[in-house]
């Protein structure tokens, strides 16, 4: 089974979280923290997906500095082939940074910290953390000036063309607001499970033209990648 897409579509964009990562299995929250790599389950499901998107001819591939996203796009370019100079790291691909709890259990942060768990599930626009005691990060807030320079950087680049990112839950959520207009407040909207595929058009190839079509699809994972059906998505 494999993943085609319809020409004419404007600029596109494929979203990809990573595969599952030792964090991910232990319920950790992750952020920027670069100690989680993937599990074999996670390298599995990369390779898959991989062969899920192999008959897309990708024009640029942009790829999250930490280590489970690198590790997930080694996999997946094994199969896809790319020119090595348009494959791009960069750091605005990074996920939500988390200080304070990065590396603690999600349940142990909803069960020691409740009020300040529930105003970053509630209100994230307004959660904050802080930094070396004095300086207070707004976590979501910062996430999406990232995201916002990253698509006012590469869009310009990559008019008409079709471009693969490989990246987090958080970012990708990011993505696709920033991309439609939503603002940070409906950071917790879109969720995105682990090799979850998304996909944005932007016709004339501008932020302000951003459209989701795809939200989130994993279906890929549950069947055999040898298969030889084709699924047009538009």
């Amino acid at each position: 089974m494999q993943l085609k897409l319809k020409p004419g579509q404007g600029t596109r964009v494929i979203l990809l979280r990573h595969g599952q990562s030792t964090f991910n299995a232990l319920g950790l929250y992750q952020g920027c923290n670069d100690e989680s790599v993937l599990t074999e389950l996670g390298r599995k499901d990369a390779r898959i997906t991989g062969n899920f998107l192999k008959n897309i001819d990708f024009d640029a591939v942009y790829i999250s500095s930490l280590k489970r996203a690198q590790e997930t796009a080694k996999e997946i370019l094994e199969v896809i082939p790319v020119k090595k100079n348009a494959i791009y790291i960069s750091e605005k691909l990074r996920e939500n940074h988390l200080p304070s709890w990065e590396g603690l259990a999600f349940q142990y942060v909803c069960e020691t910290f409740p009020d300040v768990y529930k105003l970053w599930k509630q209100r994230p626009h307004e959660f904050w953390m802080e930094i070396n005691n004095q300086t207070r990060f707004y976590p979501a807030l910062d996430l999406y000036q990232r995201v916002q320079e990253f698509w006012q950087e590469v869009l310009p680049r990559h008019v008409g063309q079709t471009l693969l990112i490989v990246a987090h839950g958080g970012t990708n959520r990011a993505l696709i607001s920033t991309a439609l207009g939503i603002s940070p407040e409906y950071y917790h909207l879109f969720q995105q499970s682990n090799c979850g595929i998304s996909i944005v058009n932007f016709p004339d190839g501008l932020l302000t033209s951003g459209q989701l079509t795809m939200m989130n699809l994993n279906y890929h994972l549950d069947v055999l990648s040898s298969r030889d059906e084709e699924e047009s998505v538009f």
